[in-house]
């Protein structure tokens, strides 16, 4: 992993694949990981290159070092790059960044918009491509005329997870601004269904769920079109005036969604959510074994909770529900991102809400005492509007949210994860043993 992440190893790289192009590394920044102990690791790159001429170009790469951590993951990923690939020409200035192999330090390097888990990413990133769609053209000439009008930019990118896109439309008397998200398989078009659903469900309770209107789904691409929304999402600091609106609106989207009835394929159960639990406790033993302790002992007591309690209403739910899911304008919100949306029973979501309340590092006292203020606000808003809803199990379900927080600090592995991973579990066993807020 040090072999393939270090500045001297992607330098080193991208020089090699930079030479004769006339282009030049202007500045190399290290942005992500995510390390999934024993196996595999991830980490992404932002790489700044310029060319010089008549005038100065300049272009912002992503670069991906994807790894494995043994053998037998390493022969999983080498087959499966090679599969998808790996062997051709690399080349993020002319074509495409196809995956290098590197057998002996078990680990490859790419650059966006490849991707193995979404082979058509590169016809997203394509303005001819995008053009054909966005203005129905067919033959060649049209969409390379086109092309010029369109202008596209990376908004997130999560190897083999996903990748949204801003497409912006230069025609008329104004730029018309909308978003693309590729995603694995058919993730896009069942998304499309759900947001189409719940946008004629939306209409029954003016005000109460606002989200983006669908465009439709490009199956070439596997890549949902959204219209552009205005605005920035909520931020994180915790007394700012738009995170202490947002918990009424949080509340006031998800009991529309969960009355809205409408159907999905998938199914969160709190059984399986905590043998995945399980599994990441057993992770943990290796990179913090306090931290596996801890999870383990919270398990135990979670189940023995469950035990105690009859199960929820099953209903349909957002799936991720956070309060940086919401996009504010105008003293309006509006709630993004409904990848994960599933059945479940009634807090599952309210509990993820309050969980992703707590920020990982507290200013002063004042972010924690806006916290709880948020917390009841958004707990008594949602039963105002859903007086006979089953929340018995919401103490398990906010537990189990600070569990998953804390794997996530061991995916990420940022400076200080170990204490952070321990402060979330330890919210967990408090949150098990509080009483709901009235």
């Amino acid at each position: 992993m040090e072999a393939a992440t270090d500045p001297e190893s992607v330098t080193a790289f991208v020089e090699e694949i930079l030479a004769g192009t006339g282009w030049e590394i202007d500045a190399i920044r290290h942005r992500v990981d995510r390390v999934d102990p024993p196996n595999s690791y991830w980490s992404i790159f932002g790489v700044d290159i310029y060319k010089e001429g008549k005038e100065r170009e300049e272009r912002s790469l992503r670069l991906v070092a994807r790894g494995a951590l043994n053998p037998e993951a390493w022969e999983h990923l080498s087959g499966r790059l090679l599969r998808h690939g790996a062997g051709n020409p690399c080349d993020p200035i002319n074509g495409v960044g196809y995956p290098r192999l590197f057998p002996e330090t078990q680990h490859a390097y790419w650059f966006y918009p490849y991707d193995p888990s979404m082979p058509n990413l590169p016809l997203a990133n394509d303005p001819a491509r995008v053009a054909g769609v966005l203005f129905g053209h067919e033959t060649v000439e049209e969409m390379q005329a086109a092309a010029r009008y369109i202008d596209i930019e990376r908004v997130r990118y999560l190897p083999e997870v996903g990748a949204i896109l801003r497409y912006t439309v230069n025609v008329g008397p104004s730029p018309i601004v909308i978003y693309g998200k590729v995603q694995p398989g058919q993730r896009g078009l069942r998304t499309n269904r759900i947001v189409e659903g719940l946008w004629q469900a939306s209409a029954k309770y003016p005000g109460y769920l606002n989200l983006p209107r669908p465009l439709g789904y490009v199956e070439e691409m596997g890549m949902l079109i959204e219209e552009g929304i205005r605005g920035k999402p909520v931020g994180e600091r915790r007394t700012s005036t738009q995170f202490m609106l947002v918990p009424e609106a949080a509340a006031e989207a998800l009991a529309v969604i969960h009355e809205s009835r409408v159907d999905n394929d998938e199914r969160i159960t709190i059984q399986n959510e905590l043998a995945r639990l399980d599994k990441v406790a057993e992770k943990f033993a290796y990179v913090h074994p306090e931290g596996h302790f801890l999870l383990k002992d919270l398990l135990t007591h979670m189940r023995n909770r469950l035990e105690k309690t009859p199960e929820e209403e099953w209903l349909p739910t957002h799936g991720d529900l956070k309060y940086d899911q919401f996009m504010f304008h105008n003293d309006k919100f509006t709630l993004l991102d409904f990848d994960y949306y599933a059945t479940a029973e009634t807090s599952y979501d309210l509990g993820k809400f309050c969980a992703y309340l707590v920020p990982t590092r507290p200013k002063n006292w004042r972010d924690s005492v806006a916290v709880e203020e948020a917390r009841t606000r958004f707990i008594r808003r949602y039963r105002e509007l859903r007086p006979n809803a089953t929340l018995q199990r919401f103490a398990v379900y906010e537990a189990l949210q600070f569990a998953l927080r804390a794997m996530s600090s061991m995916w990420m592995q940022k400076p200080g994860w170990h204490r952070t991973a321990e402060t979330y579990l330890v919210f967990g066993f408090e949150r098990l043993k509080s009483r709901l807020p009235e």
